[in-house]
């Protein structure tokens, strides 16, 4: 890991220099410093309070021209309980060098774009989840996410090639990363193999996806590796100031030991409502159907959520709230809280 983070520090330092020269266009750099704090109080038969999605991230991307172009997004603190600086934080450090837990970085990636075909390389997001996986992981609400979403440790190293039509409303990619059901990058010997479909026709938006998620195999089996499949239709329908989701997934979520998926299917829509702006509400929800064995049985959960953007023509300062019942927990909660995206250009 202290490699490649060497190599990304040259790489980075030498794009500063070469833009001290350049007077092309497609040159530029920005850094997002990006905090949010939240309140989250659980309402059920084991009351509990927690700062929910609190955390604070920083992004860095820019381009050296029309081509070459890179994305640097890291999450420094996580504050999922009380403490301000509790397990889930050590686990961003700790979880360095691992593929089978997500970590300090998120993304350590460059494109290179000629014509319609873009190469990606480094750390990216496996091209997998549907729609859901659109937004920044810090403006997610992870209470109204999928089990997939919050378990899946979905940002591993690779590469992935991307072709866009000339009318720019079809992608077709092909990706290989490493597979999270291995314990380190590269020396687990364990890949992710994806191909994705994602389109804009005007009132229709498909995210669809076929990944094969390599394993370790059992110890009785023949064949010293196999395969999860997982399959993500996302649909996404544009209706004047509505839009709606509506993502399918043949899973409904990891096991245990987070190095398989269970049986089952996970249905996660979206109904948003944005009359301008500075204003959007939705409603947001899950319905997970689960093994026939499992303890837990089918569960669903739905919220009410709402956005207020307070800044005159910027959606940098984001005020959010909102209410949920989850029938796995038996109970209701809130949360309120607050995101700034505190943006710094650097030429």
């Amino acid at each position: 890991m202290k490699k490649y983070l060497l190599s990304i520090a040259a790489l980075l330092l030498g794009l500063l220099a070469h833009s001290q020269e350049a007077d092309d266009l497609g040159n530029y750099a920005e850094v997002s410093i990006i905090p949010r704090l939240d309140v989250n109080p659980l309402f059920g038969a084991e009351p509990e309070f927690t700062l929910g999605n609190s955390s604070l991230y920083t992004l860095f991307e820019g381009s050296a021209s029309e081509h070459f172009s890179w994305t640097v997004a890291a999450h420094w603190i996580s504050w999922p309980a009380p403490a301000l600086f509790g397990e889930e934080t050590s686990a961003l450090y700790q979880g360095l060098g691992y593929s089978d837990t997500n970590n300090l970085f998120d993304l350590v990636k460059a494109d290179l774009s000629f014509g319609g075909w873009t190469f990606t390389l480094g750390k990216d997001c496996i091209t997998t989840g549907g729609h859901e996986y659109d937004d920044w992981d810090w403006e997610v609400h992870p209470q109204l996410a999928s089990p997939l979403w919050n378990d899946l440790a979905c940002y591993q190293w690779g590469g992935k090639v991307a072709y866009t039509t000339p009318s720019e409303m079809t992608t077709l990619s092909l990706q290989m990363t490493t597979s999270p059901f291995g314990e380190r990058p590269f020396s687990s010997g364990l890949w992710t193999y994806s191909a994705q479909w994602s389109g804009d026709y005007d009132w229709y938006s498909p995210l669809w996806s076929v990944s094969l998620f390599e394993r370790e195999g059992s110890e009785s089996g023949s064949a010293p590796h196999d395969y999860n499949v997982l399959i993500s239709l996302g649909n996404q329908f544009f209706i004047g100031d509505w839009t709606v989701n509506f993502d399918w997934t043949n899973t409904s979520g990891m096991n245990e030991d987070y190095d398989a998926f269970l049986g089952g299917n996970i249905f996660h829509g979206c109904v948003d409502y944005a009359p301008s702006d500075r204003w959007d509400f939705a409603l947001r929800g899950n319905y997970v159907i689960t093994e026939k064995d499992s303890v837990i049985g089918n569960w669903w959960n739905l919220g009410t959520v709402a956005h207020f953007f307070p800044l005159p023509e910027s959606q940098d300062l984001r005020l959010h709230a909102f209410v949920e019942y989850d029938s796995l927990l038996g109970g209701f909660e809130f949360c309120a809280g607050i995101l700034y995206n505190l943006n710094f250009k650097l030429w």
